[in-house]
This record gives C-alpha cells, structure tokens and sequence, in this order.
C-alpha cells in the first residue's frame, strides 16, 4: 500500500489511509527506497516559473502559479535559475515604478496611500504653494487655498500662475491675534 500511494499522495493523506503518523510513513518509505514522483502541478509552476524568471519579481511569479515566495524560491533554485545583478536591478526598478505609479493614481483619487512611499503628483504646483508660504501666504493644510492677510501683501503674478494649477486664493477670515496663533 506504502509502494502505491506514497509517490503519488501527499504525505497526510498517505498517513491518514495506511493509519500511521507521517513520521513513520516518511521513514519506512526512505528505508524502501521509495521517492515521490513528480507531480504534475510542481511541473506545470517550474513552467511558468522557468519563462518568467528574468522578467518577473518573485512575488510576481508566486502571484502567477498561485503559491508563496518561499515555494517559487525553492523551484527557481531547483531548476538552478539564478540571476545577473544587472537582471535584479531591472526588475527592482520596473517593479518600484509600478508601485509609485499605483500611489500616484492613490493620491489623485483621494484614496489612503498603501505604501509610505512619498510621491509627488504635481511639482508645479507643490513649488508655487511652497514660494507663496514663504511670502507670507497662510497654506490651508491638506487644501488647495491659500490665504493672504492684506490686499498690499498679495503677489498677483504668482497668484495668477498659481490659480492655473488649481489653487485658490481668499482674505484670511481672522482677526490679527488669531494669526499670531495660526503659524
């Protein structure tokens, strides 16, 4: 019964049918010489695995044969695929491109960002709000209004590059002494 199932069953299931702890299975079937055979959907993964490894992140092979990381490293390394650093590096860098990409796409829709990576959606605009805080502006956080305190103070060249980008601008609706506290 051992000879029949153990090749081609998993090692719980062979236990279970021949009423024996795996332990015991595993070692009487090492002392009879018996092996597993290869199994159909191992061979079908290192398939994948095999076509996509220079081109593919780990994790994104494990994604495409439906198992882990560590299992798609144990194929790679039995089918003795190994990479170029120069190969690693391409994939690092497609693979963070995507994921700025995917933030980016995050951050323009409102939605909560993934990642901690830092991601920048519009420069312009980030630099103007930046130029327009350090004239005097008041910056509305996480808004696009800024606030000026007088009507002397505005810089309406900057103001009006600024309102292109999709910022506002409005009069600071507090008194003085609120200002001192603000900033």
């Amino acid at each position: 019964m051992l000879r029949e199932l153990y090749p081609v069953e998993t090692l719980e299931r062979t236990a279970e049918l021949i009423g024996f702890s795996r332990a015991t299975v595993r070692q009487k079937a090492a002392r009879l010489g018996i092996e597993k055979a290869m199994r159909p959907e191992w061979l079908d993964k290192a398939d994948v695995i095999r076509n996509n490894f220079d081109s593919h992140s780990y994790s994104e092979l494990a994604a495409m044969v439906g198992s882990s990381k560590t299992t798609v490293v144990r194929i790679a390394s039995a089918l003795g695929l190994k990479r170029t650093r120069k190969t690693n590096s391409g994939i690092r860098s497609r693979v963070r491109k995507a994921m700025v990409s995917r933030e980016k796409r995050r951050v323009i829709f409102g939605l909560d960002p993934i990642t901690r990576i830092k991601v920048v959606t519009n420069r312009t605009k980030i630099r103007l709000r930046a130029e327009l805080k350090s004239a005097g502006y008041i910056v509305a956080r996480a808004a696009n209004i800024l606030y000026f305190r007088s009507e002397e103070d505005r810089n309406m060249r900057k103001e009006q590059k600024a309102s292109r980008h999709g910022l506002r601008f409005a009069p600071w609706p507090c008194g003085e002494e609120s200002l001192a506290n603000a900033i």
